[in-house]
């Protein structure tokens, strides 16, 4: 029997620079020392850089602290958004933009915000900046701002409330398309594919894969993108492993499996890139590889178009030249 496609995919819920939730940039020198929080008992007003949704969110996120800054911080506090186009002429005690990367951050790699930490000591350098990743979702954004805040109020990582300072979060990007709705849904335009195992019938079925690549290089009969290109490395972290197996759970007789690592930023359940494949080749002979490797291969990109010579080969021409 062939297994086309068997096997399910892992996600990967966090991607890179969504890891963090924000850092603390300590400022170690005093600016206007004093006995208590700058901000206390102040109405604080924010500059927000970015779009009407943007600022709509973060106003969300500092009434979170209108409400609780007086049980976690120690002391009340009002914010108040500056309307736009005011903030150059008013001035402001904190300017929060929103950009596409946030810069260095103390020590946290890719962190979602930054801002500094402000207590008694250190006093405040206004406007206090502050910076948060654009792109995620709403939710997530409006955790970043508080988390940010709950700097500029004191606050560190250890500080409760804890689902709002803990360091790291997971946190949601804005909708995106999922895998199956891109033509190459890979991270590369080059991926490297390795063989397993070693020997005499290894040496026969890297002749199949070679076999399976042609077909691939020369674009699938238009099922590959036209800007993919493939290589064979000998290398445990490949993008695409094949492996032979006599026996696997993912089909019930001969055949192959197909499973797809990937990432899923906006937390929809599904993959959005592919990180990596394994296809599993299940009791085959070895002249039945190359088109079991290639099928499963041209899987993973979704152009629309449908391979004949794969499709519609019968189980003869499977075990023979299909290709060519």
């Amino acid at each position: 029997m062939d297994s086309r496609r068997a096997g399910v995919v892992t996600l990967l819920v966090l991607l890179g620079g969504l890891a963090g939730c924000g850092a603390v940039v300590e400022q170690a020198e005093s600016l206007t020392g004093g006995d208590e929080h700058p901000f206390a008992g102040e109405t604080v007003t924010v500059a927000v850089e970015g779009t009407d949704r943007e600022r709509a969110l973060v106003a969300d996120g500092l009434a979170y602290w209108d409400h609780n800054a007086s049980e976690y911080a120690g002391f009340d506090v009002e914010f108040r958004l500056v309307p736009v186009g005011a903030a150059s002429e008013n001035g402001t005690d904190v300017h929060l933009r929103f950009v596409e990367t946030v810069g260095a951050c103390g020590d946290t790699e890719f962190p979602a915000g930054c801002a500094p930490r402000i207590d008694a000591s250190t006093g405040v350098d206004r406007p206090a900046a502050v910076e948060v990743r654009r792109g995620l979702a709403d939710e997530s954004t409006r955790l970043v701002v508080r988390h940010e805040v709950g700097h500029l109020l004191g606050l560190d990582h250890t500080d409760r409330p804890r689902d709002v300072m803990a360091h790291e979060r997971d946190l949601a990007t804005l909708s995106q398309p999922n895998a199956t709705e891109r033509a190459n849904p890979w991270n590369d335009s080059t991926l490297t594919v390795a063989l397993g195992g070693a020997g005499e019938e290894r040496d026969r079925y890297r002749a199949e894969l070679d076999y399976a690549l042609e077909y691939v290089r020369e674009g699938g009969d238009g099922a590959v993108p036209a800007d993919v290109s493939v290589r064979v490395v000998e290398s445990e972290t490949a993008d695409i492993t094949v492996s032979r197996v006599s026996a696997d759970d993912c089909t019930a007789g001969e055949g192959s499996c197909l499973f797809l690592e990937g990432t899923d930023p906006d937390q929809d359940g599904a993959i959005e890139r592919y990180t990596s494949a394994e296809i599993r080749l299940v009791g085959l002979d070895t002249d039945a590889a190359s088109w079991h490797i290639a099928f499963q291969l041209v899987d993973t990109f979704h152009t629309g178009d449908d391979p004949d010579r794969l499709d519609d080969a019968d189980t003869r021409e499977r075990r023979g030249a299909w290709h060519g």
